[in-house]
C-alpha cells in the first residue's frame, strides 16, 4: 500500500475495495484493522495532538476521508484519486458483516440516536449480529465500557464520539479491545438512525456531501472556511519540506 504525507500526517492511497478485500486478513487472524479517517479537520487540528498523530500513524488503514485531502494530493503530484468517505465505508462494512454473518458493536452518540441506528441497521442488514450498543453519554467508566465490549466479542467496533474524542478513546483502548475491525465514524449514527438527513445523491456523486452538511448544520459551517486554510498550509508544508531536504 502506498502512503502519502500531508502536513506530516500519513494518508494511504486506497479505495473502498482495497479495504474490504483486506478484511479476511484481520477477521481470520488475531491482527487488528484500524480504518481511521484522515480529513482536513483532523490534519489541521491534530498538529498539536501527539496522541492522535501517533494513533493515526500506527493505524493499518489511514482513509482519505475528505475532498480536500484528494485535492491537496493532486496539487502535490500525489496518487490519491478518490475520497473514501467514512460513512460509505461503514455501510460497506455492514454489508460485509451481513453477507458473512459477522457481529458488530456500536459505541457513541446520544442514547436515542444509537438505539435508532441499531434498529435501522438490524432492519437493513438482518443477517449480521448486533452484539451490543453503548451510548456516548454513559456514566460507565472507560474500564467498564471496554469490559462490556469485550464480553460481547464483536468483529466490528464502530466508535461515534466525534473528533477528537473518538480517536483519543481508540488510541487509549485499542490494545485492550478484542474486536478485529475498528472504525471512527463521527456522525454516521445520526445519519443511519434517520436523525440527520443525508445529502441528496447529486452532492454525494460529485463529492460535495461535506458542503451540503456544512451549509445545513451551523456547527459544521467552519469546515468551509477551514478548507482553503488547509490547502494553503499543506502546500506551504510541502515547499518547506522540499527545501529542508535540499539543504540537508
Amino acid at each position: 500500500m502506498t502512503t502519502e504525507e500531508i502536513m506530516g500526517f500519513p494518508v494511504d492511497v486506497l479505495t473502498y475495495d482495497d479495504v474490504i478485500n483486506d478484511l479476511p486478513n484481520y477477521l481470520q487472524t488475531d491482527k487488528k484493522m484500524s480504518a481511521i479517517s484522515v480529513n482536513p479537520q483532523i490534519i489541521v487540528e491534530g498538529q498539536s495532538q501527539v496522541e492522535i498523530y501517533k494513533f493515526i500513524k500506527e493505524s493499518t488503514h489511514r482513509i482519505p476521508d475528505g475532498i480536500g485531502v484528494v485535492l491537496v494530493s493532486k496539487l502535490m503530484g500525489g496518487q490519491i484519486k478518490e475520497r473514501v468517505a467514512g460513512i460509505e465505508l461503514m455501510i460497506r462494512f455492514l454489508e460485509y458483516a451481513n453477507v458473512h454473518q459477522k457481529s458488530i458493536f456500536l459505541y457513541g452518540a446520544k442514547p436515542e440516536v444509537v438505539s435508532d441506528a441499531a434498529a435501522q441497521i438490524k432492519k437493513d442488514y438482518p443477517n449480521l449480529i448486533l452484539s451490543g450498543t453503548i451510548d456516548g453519554y454513559t456514566t460507565s467508566s472507560e474500564k467498564e465500557i471496554v469490559a462490556e465490549i469485550n464480553q460481547a466479542k464483536p468483529d466490528f467496533l464502530f466508535v461515534a464520539l466525534g473528533f477528537p474524542k473518538q480517536e483519543e478513546w481508540l488510541a487509549r483502548n485499542i490494545d485492550r479491545l478484542d474486536a478485529s475491525v475498528f472504525q471512527d465514524v463521527g456522525g454516521s449514527f445520526d445519519v443511519l438512525s434517520g436523525h440527520v438527513k443525508r445529502a441528496p445523491q447529486f452532492f454525494i456523486d460529485v463529492h460535495l456531501e461535506w458542503l451540503y452538511r456544512s451549509l445545513t448544520d451551523f456547527k459544521r459551517f467552519k469546515r468551509i472556511l477551514q478548507l482553503p486554510v488547509f490547502v494553503i498550509k499543506s502546500l506551504w508544508w510541502k515547499v518547506r519540506t522540499r527545501n529542508d531536504k535540499k539543504n540537508s
